[in-house]
This record gives structure tokens, sequence and C-alpha cells, in this order.
């Protein structure tokens, strides 16, 4: 029995307008541009990314599926692999990779494969003819576990503690994430606040313990092992975010001896936890020991720095000499002060909104500068 796939109607209208609006671009700028060679190759590659597309999408893409072989034909030509040859297929975010048990031989990459009419029967069916590699390796992993006298004394506990820790590891990353994106929007400054946001790296390092080599730092997408990665990269940011938000450091000079100590300590205990407790390859560890080692080490120190400095501020009146909202991702508020203290010049500073509104050009603010618990001098605005 043989099944076809060619990118579905829906997307060849949408491939098809795109490129009707890619040559009429290419037509104008083409009617718009002189005779120089230079002014020829913005709509000679229009031209050419629209062709393209035609050509992808609406004549050249399709794959067969027999009970003998898979082919995939597009405008860079056709490669075909006998079923007797193929290991089995991964479903990715984007393409669709069907990989061969033989060396020398090509894999088949399926790009975009959403774009294909009935692609989820085209799943289905690589389903009924060959392995799901990513299905296997989890389940391989997962048994490795349950094999594993270390998580527990009988299977059953094995996968009790599993379940448990794979909880565990999503509230932290989901915690992790909430709390980087609460900063960037609604930050407000708060004691308690910072306190949650200096230790919550911690909360990681704590389950990395407790899962006794059961969690890991980093773990492969088709890994059963529970992974801490994206929560301790987005909770080790927000330190950095918290303490540029909140205050503005006047040197850093300062900051690097303390900065170092924290990255070098964080460093060791996850090399430890996630390297000789957990057993995991020191390559395939290393580089995000080393991102989220340096984030906490530089932020922590930052913030500790604002938030345990009792030292008395010096107040400094400064006028602002412009303000300006600038648009991208996000909506920023900046104001631009004048001479303070013993800085001479302007400096552009972003603030809330509130603290915007409440301004205007000319009109003065207090600059409260403070000596820092790390003796890394900082500052904060007022009315």
């Amino acid at each position: 029995m043989e099944q076809e796939y060619t990118t579905s109607t829906g997307y060849k209208i949408f491939y098809g307008a795109a490129a009707l609006a890619l040559a009429v671009l290419a037509a104008y700028c083409l009617g718009k541009s002189g005779q120089g060679s230079g002014a020829i190759l913005i709509p000679t590659v229009l031209c050419a990314i629209g062709a393209l597309g035609i050509c992808i999408n609406l004549f050249k893409r399709r794959l067969i599926l027999t009970v003998n072989d898979v082919t995939y034909i597009s405008i860079w030509g056709a490669r075909d692999l006998e079923r007797s040859n193929i290991k089995g297929y991964r479903v990715g975010e984007k393409a669709i990779i069907i990989e061969p048990v033989q060396d020398g031989y090509k894999k088949i990459i399926i790009r975009d494969y959403f774009s294909l009419a009935d692609s989820k029967q085209l799943v289905a069916s690589l389903g009924s003819y060959y392995k799901d590699l990513n299905k296997e390796e989890f389940e391989e992993s997962k048994e490795e576990i349950l094999h594993d006298s270390t998580f527990g004394a009988t299977e059953d506990d094995r996968e009790s503690a599993l379940k448990s820790r794979r909880q565990y590891a999503m509230v932290f990353s989901f915690g992790g994430i909430g709390l980087f994106f609460f900063n960037t929007i609604v930050r407000q400054g708060s004691v308690i606040l910072s306190a949650v946001e200096l230790i919550y790296p911690l909360f990681g390092i704590a389950l990395l313990a407790y899962g006794k080599g059961l969690v890991r730092l980093f773990a492969k997408k088709n890994s059963a092992y529970p992974s801490l990665f994206i929560g301790f990269v987005f909770a080790s940011a927000v330190p950095v975010i918290a303490a540029t938000l909140d205050a503005k450091i006047l040197d850093y000079s300062n900051a690097w001896t303390p900065a170092v100590v924290v990255f070098l300590i964080m460093g060791t205990v996850l090399y430890y936890l996630a390297v000789k407790v957990a057993q995991a390859s020191f390559g395939s560890q290393i580089a995000f020991i080393l991102i989220i080692a340096a984030a906490y080490g530089f932020g922590s120190v930052l913030l500790a720095n604002d938030l345990f400095d009792r030292s008395p501020a010096q107040t400094y009146p400064a006028a602002i000499a412009d303000r300006y909202v600038s648009h991208g991702k996000s909506t920023s508020y900046h104001i631009v002060l004048g001479a303070w203290g013993q800085n001479h010049g302007q400096e552009n500073i972003s603030v809330s909104s509130s603290f915007y509104n409440r301004t205007s050009i000319g009109s003065q603010v207090n600059v409260k500068l403070k000596k820092g618990f790390f003796n890394v001098p900082w500052f904060y605005l007022s009315d």
C-alpha cells in the first residue's frame, strides 16, 4: 500500500500568496532602482526566494510511504531508504527525521512536516511501520532507573520516586520561569521578593542533592531523568535583573572578587551533584554548570550588595535633562539625569512608568547614593 503526502492546500495558498507578494515587491524595487548592478541585487534575491518557495512547496515536495521503503522528493532531489535499512524515526518540533541503520546513508529530514496534508496521519503511519526512537530512548532510560537499587528497594519504590522527583522538577522550573517574567514585567523592589530571588536557585541545589542522581542538572530531551536546567537558567538570571532594575551600580570594581568566589562555590557544588553524584559525563554538563554558576555568581553579589546594605544614603539633587519612551519587545521608560555629586556628565537611566509619569524635563529628583554591602557603590532615585 502506497501513501503519498504533499503540502496541504492551506499552506499552498499561504506560500503562493507570499511568493506573489515577493514578486510584486521585487518588481516595485526594480522599477524604483537605477541601472547599477547593486540596485538590481535586492529584487533579484527576492524573486529567487519567491521562485524557490513555489518550487519546494507547490510542485516538488512530497513524501511517499510504502511497505518496502520511504522516499522523500524535493527541489534538491530524491532520497530513498529501504525498510530493512531504516533504524527508526524521530518527531521534533520542526522536523521528522528518519534514520538509517547502516553508516554511509543519509538521514531523511522532513522539515516543516506540519505543513503536509494529514501530518498527524503521517506520524501514525510511521509509527505503524518503524520504531519511534524518541520513545525508545525514553523507555530505555526509564528501565535503567527502575532497575537501579540506588533509587529504591523495589521497582514500585523507584517508580514512585521518579514520579515525585519529576513533579518537584516541574514545579521548580515553572517557579523559576514565573519569577523571571514577574521581575521583567511588574518589578516592585520588595525586600521579601529580593530575598526569595536570592535563595530560589538554592532550592535547585537542594533538589539535586535530594534526588541523589535521579534528578539531573541537564538531561536529553528523550531521557526519563527529570532535569532542572530550564528552571536553573531562569532562576539564576533573576538576581541580575532584580539588582539592575532596583538600583544603578556606580562602580563594578569591587564586585568581581565576591562574584568569582560565589561562581567557584556554585560551580563546585553543581559539579559534585550533577557529575559525581549523578554519574553523568563531564562533557554533557560542564557548559550548563558554567552558565548557571556565572549568572548566579554575578547576580547574587549585586542583589546581596543592595539587600544587605545598611549604610546611610547620601542625597544629591539632580535635574532631568531629557526623558523618553522606547518601544521594542517591551516598553521602556528613560530619564536623562544632569550632573550630580561627582558625576559631571549626563546619565541615561531606565525607570518605572509610575516614576516616569511623575517627572518632567527640568524637574528635580533626588539621587540616593549608598556604599553597598560589598563596597560596590550604588544609587536609586526618589522624588
